[in-house]
């Protein structure tokens, strides 16, 4: 596994040599009371010393002629390019001349302290059974990609302990336009920095080293798109439960009003026990929640006690009705949803991990790259190749091979686009409303299942699907529909591609379409949208057809297993 740390360099005495030093490198190893940047005062000494890097044999610079003056090249460097746009020239009085003046690098623009160069520390685990060597040009290609190539550095590969390391040091300046290098650090959630141009660093460092076979920290343990779903409808229930009992605290004033409007919301609260119990009523959920296993900080939260505690500070009072026309279920399955099922041809993977993919993709012109895709997202097919489930505004990081300065997020809607471009696969777009039906039907389906064949829960449950199946049959007249004006549409274009009257024709197009682009719009486009619209049409058509027979078979068992019991019910004496 690779880890990454970075540090940034403020100072001058940090990026010089110090030589005496050098005559005993072993001053460098940190105390346990030294802080983390007490050695940046013999940095370069520190990461070059040759009892960690095999006698300097794992140590290599880029765009540097002596590793080992580095420290001084990276200041020239910056003087050079000072000296050129004047900006650290200053009048001497007594020679009456303008000077460099070295300490005024230090500054940068407004006063603030400049940021010299950066430290980053890349470590890799015992397990990943890569030599030292492998590591070295792991990292050195990890640097060259994601400064382009502009900026010089120093790689020194650190051998002294079991996990292998990297020391890099990054000057900040861009050796051939002089500017600084763009560090961006923003505020994240709950007041937090993050770091987003660490996080861009280790998505490379991620890639090449995964292609060296190091394996990458796990984010997700879920290895398919089926596998995460399953994983994801596994914890929904505790995730629903949890959002209406927040609900409830702050719009309940006593225990008993709690356990009215819990009900209102289909929430069975069960307070008996030593832990609180929950079971959504409107969900095919069988086994009760724990209220200890909702928050792992707070595991009293949900307990009878510590909800009236909360609920003493409640003043406002809502009734039953008022609760839920407020109440929106705030929990949605955004994870296993999406809105495009791509096919990635086999070609179109450059590797894949144990977290996930990396897909070669093309983006602009002459930008070739990869980006990640998360197992939880893409289903291995027989033939070789892959089905990717991906949501219209998913995210995801796309890299240059050959100059991070390109390197930008794109969405997972331009990422269809180019992937349809390339592969010639026509995506499926998913109706929203089949999800909902195949929830619904498994839900009934698993109630039927347990043998519960009546009451609250599956009344709840079949009004839902009632209502489910009555919008999908109002979705299939609305596709019919836009497939017949695609149809006359792609009519008109071919005709458009056939005669020399083309305004007359633009005219006609314009009435079914007034807000197109004309000089955008091709056939191939509206063949393309028409196929998808057409394949969705029809699976949305046979998700009807096969409710309605699971329904029936649903409603036989549960008539057949009634009729047996009544037959083999046991006299009352």
């Amino acid at each position: 596994m690779v880890y990454t740390k970075h540090f940034t360099i403020r100072k001058l005495k940090h990026l010089r040599q110090a030589k005496d030093y050098i005559e005993n490198a072993g001053k460098t190893l940190l105390g346990p009371d030294e802080s983390n940047f007490s050695h940046l005062d013999n940095l370069f000494p520190y990461i070059t010393n040759d009892d960690k890097t095999a006698s300097k044999q794992l140590v290599s610079g880029h765009r540097i002629i002596d590793v080992y003056n580095a420290a001084n090249e990276f200041i020239w460097t910056k003087e050079l390019h000072g000296r050129r746009d004047g900006r650290l020239l200053e009048l001497n009085p007594k020679t009456n001349k303008l000077e460099f003046k070295m300490e005024s690098l230090e500054t940068a623009t407004g006063g603030r302290q400049a940021v010299l160069g950066h430290h980053l520390i890349q470590s890799f685990s015992p397990e990943d059974d890569l030599t030292p060597e492998q590591i070295h040009e792991i990292g050195r290609q990890t640097v060259l990609e994601f400064t382009g190539g502009e900026h010089e550095f120093v790689i020194a590969t650190h051998i002294d302990k079991e996990h292998i390391h990297n020391h890099i040091i990054i000057n900040s300046t861009n050796a051939e336009t002089g500017r600084a290098m763009n560090w961006k650090v923003v505020k994240g959630n709950k007041g937090k920095n993050f770091d987003v141009s660490k996080s861009n660093f280790e998505k490379v460092s991620d890639k090449i080293a995964s292609q060296y076979g190091a394996k990458i920290i796990e984010k997700s343990p879920k290895n398919s798109h089926k596998k995460y779903t399953m994983w994801q409808t596994e914890n929904i229930f505790k995730t629903k439960i949890k959002s209406r009992l927040d609900f409830l605290l702050l719009h309940s004033h006593s225990i008993e009003d709690f356990k009215i409007k819990a009900d209102a919301l289909n929430l069975e609260v069960n307070f008996d026990g030593r832990w609180a119990t929950y079971k959504l009523l409107d969900e095919a959920q069988i086994k009760v929640t724990r209220g200890r296993s909702l928050s792992k900080s707070q595991p009293e939260k949900y307990n009878k006690e510590q909800i009236e505690k909360t609920l003493l500070n409640n003043a406002g009072r809502f009734s039953v009705d008022e609760i839920l026309e407020k109440y929106e279920e705030t929990i949605s399955r955004k994870e296993e949803d999406y809105d495009y099922q791509v096919t990635v041809e086999s070609w179109q993977i450059s590797h894949k991990t144990e977290k996930g993919y990396y897909l070669n993709v093309d983006f602009g012109f002459e930008n070739s790259g990869k980006l990640f895709i998360g197992s939880y997202k893409m289903d291995a097919l027989d033939d070789g190749d892959y089905q990717l489930f991906i949501k219209r505004n998913d995210r995801f990081y796309f890299m240059d091979d050959t100059n991070s300065e390109r390197n930008r997020y794109m969405t997972g809607e331009t990422l269809v686009k180019q992937l349809k471009l390339y592969n010639g696969h026509v995506p499926l777009k998913k109706e929203p409303i089949m999800r909902q039906l195949s929830e619904l039907v498994e839900a009934i389906n698993f109630l039927a299942s347990n043998e519960v064949k009546e009451g609250r829960q599956l009344s709840l449950l079949e009004t839902k699907l009632e209502q489910a199946y009555q919008e999908a049959v109002e979705k299939v007249g609305e596709l019919d529909t836009k497939l017949i004006e695609l149809q006359q549409l792609s009519k008109l274009l071919l005709a458009s591609e056939k005669t020399e009257e083309k305004q007359e024709i633009k005219q006609k197009i314009k009435s079914y379409l007034s807000d197109i682009d004309m000089d955008e719009l091709t056939l191939k486009d509206v063949e393309r949208e028409l196929s998808a619209i057409s394949i969705s049409r029809d699976q949305l058509k046979e998700k009807l057809v096969s409710i309605v027979k699971d329904v029936n078979q649903v409603h036989q068992i549960q008539a057949v297993t009634s009729n047996y019991q009544e037959k083999h019910k046991k006299p009352t004496l």
